[in-house]
């Protein structure tokens, strides 16, 4: 049994708190947005970008790997001392933003038009939909290498730089959201042109940042492009990051299934769910911020190959994250009615909303587990599990239990996809916990992994 005393409780406190900060202040634009637009223009732009940043949140979403593959390898690189090498990391995966990127704004002009057309019928809102994601897609590159530098800094042990990049983005984002659509009256095409100029902007603070950060060796290494073995690693880097992006595809997808079920049982039940689930995103912010702890934690500990500091990092980060698990769940027992009220004032969508919050009350405890071992396994690289843990949640629990609840009732029912969501999340945790065990138990987690 590992001694509470000997945790490394204070460094997991130091790096989750700017990430849980950094977190919060992400919802603060989408509100701006949405009250600049609700006070200033139409709901035709209103419309128009929530359209829009379904589409952009989506690739964002999806390419989140440039992150976190960014912090497992660079972290467990500089735990090994292999400064060079975390530099050769942080280049491939600066490369392929910057290859992600140019493919956005290439296919932008396609594909951005046939996704709205998939998602909206003909019309002013589409027509403002396709213009409002063509503004945004030139942000695209620059929030892509943000991503990267990020990453790095996870992996270095440093939360506090990404959070100032963040909140450079957010409030360039939030001032110039005032001045182009509240100002101006530019409306969606206006809150598009924020976004690019903020991330623009949040791009360069993050290279000066890592500029001013790295010692001299580093800035050396940095500088040498040639020459350095940059043709291999591509394997490695690839394997981790479809690993992350077959894991995050099914998430989004069940996420984005439990939002649009709503859909079949009428506009009040699909109101209350997306209320509910800015409820448990809500959470999910404060709770991710142990996770990032633990993924720079792990890592480091992974690359100096000392296991029994490897498992102290982890359980120092765990104690808190179940913690706050149930914190959050404690606050919805007490107070989600208050909470549904800011959020809505409409009478049929509020008792709709009231009717099924008990199942989002316990998300956040029943997902504590699974937002822990999310950083262990990213940090340690083990991306593998990642993905056939979260695909057999899906299968074997989601899917299964959604079709037990219909069959049984034999109509669609909101109680049914809330209960396989709850499921699904508590499936999460227990694989992957059963895999940390089987690692464990095998005294594997030094193994190659991603060779």
């Amino acid at each position: 049994m590992i001694a509470l005393r000997s945790l490394p409780h204070r460094r997991a406190l130091s790096l989750a708190w700017p990430a849980i900060v950094g977190n919060v202040t992400v919802p603060l634009v989408g509100l701006v947005d949405t009250a600049m637009l609700g006070h200033f223009s139409d709901a035709t732009h209103i419309g128009a970008v929530a359209l829009g940043s379904t589409v952009l949140s989506a690739v964002m979403w999806l390419v989140g790997f440039l992150r976190t593959g960014t912090t497992s390898l660079v972290g467990r690189a500089l735990g090994a001392g292999q400064d060079d090498a975390a530099v050769a990391h942080a280049q491939r995966s600066a490369l392929l933003a910057l290859a992600l990127g140019a493919g956005a704004l290439a296919a932008q002009w396609v594909a951005v038009p046939a996704v709205m057309a998939l998602l909206a019928p003909a019309g002013e809102v589409r027509d403002l939909a396709i213009q409002y994601a063509w503004i945004r897609v030139g942000s695209v590159p620059a929030a892509l290498v943000t991503l990267v530098i990020s990453g790095w800094f996870v992996g270095a042990g440093d939360t506090r730089r990404p959070l100032a990049i963040v909140a450079t983005v957010n409030v360039v984002n939030l001032g110039l959201d005032v001045a182009f659509v509240g100002g101006l009256g530019w409306a969606s095409a206006g809150a598009a042109a924020a976004t690019v100029i903020a991330e623009w902007l949040g791009l360069a603070v993050a290279v000066v940042l890592w500029w001013r950060a790295a010692g001299p060796s580093t800035r050396a290494a940095a500088r040498r492009w040639r020459g350095r073995g940059l043709r291999s690693g591509w394997r490695r880097l690839a394997s981790m990051n479809t690993d992350l992006l077959v894991r995050t595809a099914i998430l989004y997808a069940v996420l984005t299934f439990v939002t649009a079920y709503g859909a079949r049982l009428g506009p009040d039940i699909l109101a209350a769910n997306a209320i509910l689930m800015q409820l448990m995103l809500l959470a999910s912010y404060g709770q991710d911020g142990y996770a990032h702890a633990a993924e720079a934690m792990v890592s480091r500990e992974i690359g100096r190959r000392d296991v029994p500091a490897f498992h102290r990092a982890v359980a120092a980060s765990a104690l808190p994250a179940v913690a706050i698990g149930a914190a959050f769940t404690l606050l919805y027992l007490v107070a989600s009615g208050p909470f549904i009220g800011v959020l809505t004032s409409i009478p049929s969508v509020t008792e709709a909303a009231d009717r099924y919050v008990g199942w989002v009350v316990w998300l956040p405890l029943a997902s504590s587990l699974a937002y822990l071992f999310d950083g262990v396994f990213l940090g340690s690289g083990r991306t593998r599990a990642m993905a056939v843990t979260m695909a057999a949640s899906a299968a074997l629990v989601f899917v299964p239990a959604l079709a037990a609840g219909i069959a049984w009732i034999g109509d669609p029912r909101n109680d049914d996809v809330w209960r396989a969501f709850l499921l699904f999340n508590v499936a999460r945790g227990a694989f992957l916990a059963i895999a940390y065990a089987r690692v464990t138990r095998r005294g594997a987690w030094l193994a190659a992994v991603h060779a």
